[in-house]
């Protein structure tokens, strides 16, 4: 369940009626400026998959993808693109899986930016969030010494939808972009995701483990959205991980420009 509240171009949030777990989360941003945050935060390891399997599993390629760090990577011209080449092929098949998943609603599209000289998207907003969470590991439970902004109304959790640091969200980050600003109005929306292990890491992994989350499944399924970004980067953004790999930290971004 997500509440919405309709701003006069000011930012606020609205939590859920619902208890939170302590592995769900999930930011929407809506109308001209209307932002609802629904869930709780991202995963540690999921559990097992309860729904029923992803409906592009047998269409989707390289669902089962593994991410492997830079040093799996000759130190070569080719080895630093094939590692960089992992993030498109995850995007890619994330997309994949998410659109078949939309049974009779219209594809989310992935734009591209044209170069140096292309306006940026919010894959741009999706890479930078992955990266400082990556290296500022504040996802997870709240912890003494931990610097993390509480999830509002599950004091527990830290929120992996505001960076600690920068004070940055996910309206912030759209915004920071250049996202909304030809737009009569827009919506978008982040899902986050961590895991670590073989199993837990690849893109089957985090699309079945949002589709079992009804805040990510609500946005996954939202008609409203006509655009998705999804960045996977090396490593968890939860210290829970420790020292276990692989490891990958996921972000998504959603949007509509109207």
């Amino acid at each position: 369940m997500s509440n919405l509240l309709q701003l006069s171009r000011k930012q606020q949030r609205a939590v859920p009626d619902s208890p939170m777990s302590r592995r769900r989360q999930a930011a929407v941003v809506t109308g001209t400026l209307l932002l609802g945050l629904t869930g709780a935060v991202s995963p540690a390891q999921p559990a097992a998959a309860a729904a029923p399997p992803l409906k592009g599993t047998g269409t989707c390629a390289n669902i089962d993808i593994v991410y492997r760090p830079q040093s799996a990577f000759p130190d070569t011209s080719r080895g630093r693109y094939d590692f960089r080449a992992q993030a498109t092929t995850i995007e890619t098949a994330v997309l994949c899986l998410v659109n078949a998943e939309r049974t009779n609603l219209n594809p989310l599209k992935r734009y591209l930016s044209l170069g140096k000289k292309g306006a940026p998207t919010l894959g741009a907003a999706a890479a930078g969030h992955a990266a400082e969470a990556v290296r500022l590991r504040w996802w997870g439970k709240v912890e003494p010494g931990k610097n993390c902004r509480p999830v509002t109304g599950n004091p527990g959790q830290c929120d992996p939808h505001i960076n600690p640091q920068t004070g940055s969200t996910p309206l912030s980050r759209a915004q920071a972009v250049g996202y909304g600003r030809r737009c009569t109005s827009f919506s978008i929306a982040e899902n986050t995701y961590a895991g670590w292990g073989t199993s837990s890491v690849t893109p089957r992994a985090a699309v079945t483990w949002w589709m079992n989350s009804k805040p990510h499944r609500d946005t996954i399924l939202n008609p409203t959205f006509t655009e998705l970004y999804t960045t996977a980067a090396w490593g968890s953004a939860d210290p829970a991980a420790g020292s276990i790999t692989p490891a990958a930290t996921y972000v998504q971004m959603f949007g509509r420009c109207g």
